[in-house]
């Protein structure tokens, strides 16, 4: 009996483990083709609201029944788009009652390719989705193909009146849709039209600086049918706000790599180990320590981050508004930080990259329209090349690229006149630069292949300090006066005449202290860079060019294969707490003396009312 029970057993276990190999052989492989999703475009969220003391805030709002269109630029090909959007900052829901995205005509003219729409689902097929306050949600998949670089638009309908309390402030464009009074009452959506009406674009300017509010959406996936396809995260802080990840994508791109998107999720005045201060503190975000799971992390495909940040974790100790509640940290601190992040991303597989500071002397931040906030100081500047030797010596993170070559040869705490425009952010010019100083290895590029900078957008970003290193090295001829009458014997013919062989007055051109006044490897002197590439004259009298010159840079659309930026704007109408934060100050007194001389009066009648009942 217990033989026949042992054979039963056999022939049950035989029998389920070959169902179940019949089973697992019948499961279909995975399908190699079905892609691979992609972070194809993001922008890091952050409290949309003006603060003024702990209850009264001020934020910008969208009107009952209008559109707004969004453009931007995907950095990879794909066949789906999946789009998210962000409530994470509200105390209220919000709801998106139509989304759709199409291609883009124009930049700068919310206008986009008629016959493109295509309607952005939720939740299974639902036009419009409520998110909920403090959360996020992403789009259903929709069939939407995309090229590396290309524009494409996203148009959102709002029924009901809705603020931007949660929204990015860069790389990408938002216009309103002001319509008219008959739009209103009919309650006509525009997602789907070709352009808006008089669209005004949603934006915040501060201390010279624009920034582009986009309200809601937070990131699109692509699906990428390339192989060994992955995401590269640019994040960090206002250094790193422009379109340096935008030329790195077009690096690649032509070098015939096109299976690596390019995002950043960079944020103005973004600090490593605390949030933003002062007035506008909830514009500067969270602290990269805290955002880095969200904002890098988490991303689809991402195997790569590039980190240029701890600058403002330094500098703001050093500001007249924000350094009284600025955390008090040292370089040690910083560092921590710095392994927190490396550590985290290692723990997933991720390589980590790092910037080093930029030169930032001459900055003095302009708030509320005041300039000498903040003053560069050699004490600010030894923690950051602290900051800097750690970078480049580390044994702990995966690689670091010098950002030294955008500084002047004349001063190289400084930054080249055209690679700034206030002494510390960068222009397009020098985002160029810096894209061509990151190697291609970086993201798994197995060439020896490099763009040469004046590839890149057709501009040669070094023209300038090679003409300022040329100035430097270079020596005027020494010429002798010959003296006057020189067919007469003068009087006296043994003595020289006086001063014919002094040279003309500051014409030797002296070179600073620990200043190498010669062409660095890292600098070519191209001969291809377009005509019109900005170039500043150093007069032979000057030794040093001022950071304050010209910072002028190529128009648009000349010579490039693709514009970042866009054409500029005919609308020039804007909206947002980009409006003169002064004169919203000056409202918010006036109310308040209003409001007191309306209770002093009020209580002045009380009693006059009392006494003449006595």
């Amino acid at each position: 009996m217990k033989t026949v029970k042992k054979l039963l057993s056999l022939i049950i276990v035989l029998s389920i483990f070959l169902s179940s190999g019949i089973l697992f052989s019948a499961l279909p492989e995975a399908d190699a083709s079905s892609g691979t999703w992609l972070t194809a475009w993001t922008t890091s969220m952050v409290n949309g609201s003006i603060k003024l003391g702990d209850t009264l805030a001020f934020n910008d709002f969208i009107p009952a029944k209008s559109t707004i269109r969004t453009e931007l630029t995907v950095t990879t090909a794909g066949t789906k788009l999946r789009l998210k959007f962000s409530n994470e900052y509200s105390i209220t829901d919000i709801t998106l009652d139509e989304v759709s995205v199409a291609k883009t005509l124009g930049s700068g003219e919310a206008k986009i390719v008629d016959g493109t729409q295509t309607a952005v689902t939720f939740n299974g097929g639902e036009t419009s989705v409520t998110v909920k306050r403090g959360e996020t949600v992403w789009s259903d998949e929709i069939d939407f193909e995309t090229a590396a670089l290309e524009k494409i638009s996203v148009s959102v309908f709002f029924r009901n009146m809705t603020y931007i309390t949660t929204g990015g402030l860069a790389h990408a464009e938002t216009y309103l849709d002001t319509s008219n009074l008959l739009n209103f009452l009919t309650g006509k959506s525009f997602v789907n039209s070709p352009s808006l009406n008089s669209p005004s674009e949603i934006n915040i300017s501060s201390g010279g600086m624009t920034y582009h509010v986009t309200p809601f959406l937070c990131a699109i996936d692509s699906l990428s049918h390339e192989k060994n396809a992955a995401t590269a995260v640019f994040i960090g802080d206002s250094t790193l706000v422009n379109n340096t990840h935008l030329y790195f994508a077009e690096k690649l791109v032509k070098n015939g790599i096109t299976n690596i998107s390019v995002v950043n999720e960079a944020i103005i005045a973004n600090k490593v180990l605390s949030g933003g201060s002062g007035l506008i503190g909830n514009l500067y975000g969270d602290s990269l320590l805290s955002r880095f799971e969200r904002d890098a992390l988490n991303l689809s495909g991402v195997k790569y981050i590039f980190i240029k940040e701890g600058l403002n974790d330094i500098i703001h100790q050093y500001s007249k508004s924000m350094s009284p509640n600025t955390l008090k940290c040292s370089t040690d601190d910083i560092i921590a930080g710095y392994i927190q992040l490396i550590n985290a991303a290692h723990e997933r597989g991720i390589k980590v990259y790092f910037f080093t500071k930029s030169a930032w002397k001459g900055y003095e931040r302009a708030f509320l329209g005041q300039t000498g906030d903040l003053v560069w100081s050699q004490e600010a500047q030894d923690k950051c090349d602290e900051l800097d030797k750690w970078i480049k010596t580390n044994k702990l993170a995966d690689g670091y690229i010098d950002v030294s070559p955008l500084a002047n040869p004349s001063d190289t705490y400084a930054l080249c006149p055209s690679f700034t425009p206030d002494g510390a952010h960068l222009t397009d010019l020098a985002s160029i630069a810096v894209a061509d100083l990151i190697p291609l290895k970086y993201v798994g590029v197995k060439s020896d292949v490099k763009l040469t900078s004046a590839e890149i957008n057709s501009v040669d970003p070094y023209k300038e300090k090679n003409q300022i290193i040329s100035q430097m090295n270079s020596k005027p001829e020494t010429t002798t006066k010959a003296p006057e009458n020189t067919t007469q014997k003068p009087e006296n013919t043994t003595a020289a005449p006086e001063n014919t062989t002094a040279a003309p007055e500051n014409t030797t051109t002296a070179v600073p202290e620990n200043t190498t006044a010669v062409v660095p490897p890292y600098i070519t002197e191209s001969t291809t860079a377009v005509t019109d590439t900005p170039v500043i004259i150093v007069p032979e009298t000057e030794a040093t060019v001022p950071y304050e010159e010209s910072t002028t840079l190529p128009p648009a659309n000349q010579n490039t294969s693709f514009n970042p930026s866009g054409s500029q704007s005919q609308n020039t109408n804007t909206i947002g707490n980009g409006g003169p934060i002064v004169i919203m100050l000056i409202l918010f007194f006036v109310v308040i003396i209003a409001g007191a001389v309306v209770l002093v009066t009020v209580s002045r009648r009380k009693e006059e009312e009392k006494e003449t009942q006595w």
